[in-house]
């Protein structure tokens, strides 16, 4: 009789467990739609995403060049272009928001990194040679915020990268910081 029990003991923790493998949703998949720009054109494609893997063309950290742009300035507000160009010999794509700190002379990281700003946007495919930008945003000084010190570099991680590049340049990050998803060019959003 013990046999008996624990064999269908044994079969229904069977029939749960492939019922809970087959029920519910994949983690690989997602039935939002994603939109794909080119830079250097105008045109923009919106297909279904089928999977959250990355695509062959993913932009990796070695193959891009990072620079500060222009700051426009307004209402007590500052917005840096955070530039990345393809420096690679074969057109790549990125989506998301780029991870940045701000870091002095030694390396060390100054204040806390760059909260998202906006939502996660569309995949840009960038030709060699050509650019995607995101925005940095923060307060100016003397706004009444407290400005963290001017960095040297800002570490900056591609989405989807484990490895980071450094951008020389000054910046300082009043009131904290934020960045938004890159899209294509060198202007930011």
């Amino acid at each position: 009789m013990k046999n008996v029990i624990a064999g269908l003991s044994l079969a229904v923790l069977l029939i749960l467990g492939a019922a809970a493998c087959g029920s519910g949703s994949d983690n690989g998949s997602s039935s939002k739609d994603s939109t794909t720009t080119t830079a250097g054109s105008n045109s923009t494609t919106t297909a279904p995403k089928t999977t959250t893997t990355l695509s062959s063309t993913h932009c990796a950290t070695g193959q891009l060049k990072g620079s500060l742009g222009e700051t426009q300035a307004g209402a007590g507000q500052r917005y840096t272009a955070l530039v990345l160009t393809n420096t690679g010999a074969k057109e790549c794509d990125l989506r998301g928001f780029p991870g940045v700190s701000l870091v002095d002379a030694s390396g060390k990281q100054i204040g806390q990194p760059a909260s998202r700003e906006g939502t996660e946007g569309a995949t840009v495919m960038i030709q060699p040679g050509g650019t995607a930008s995101a925005t940095l945003h923060t307060s100016a000084a003397g706004m009444g915020a407290q400005c963290d010190a001017t960095s040297t570099q800002l570490r900056v991680y591609p989405p989807d990268n484990t490895e980071s590049l450094m951008i020389a340049g000054a910046y300082s990050a009043c009131g904290g910081f934020r960045v938004t998803t890159l899209v294509a060019g060198s202007a930011g959003n």
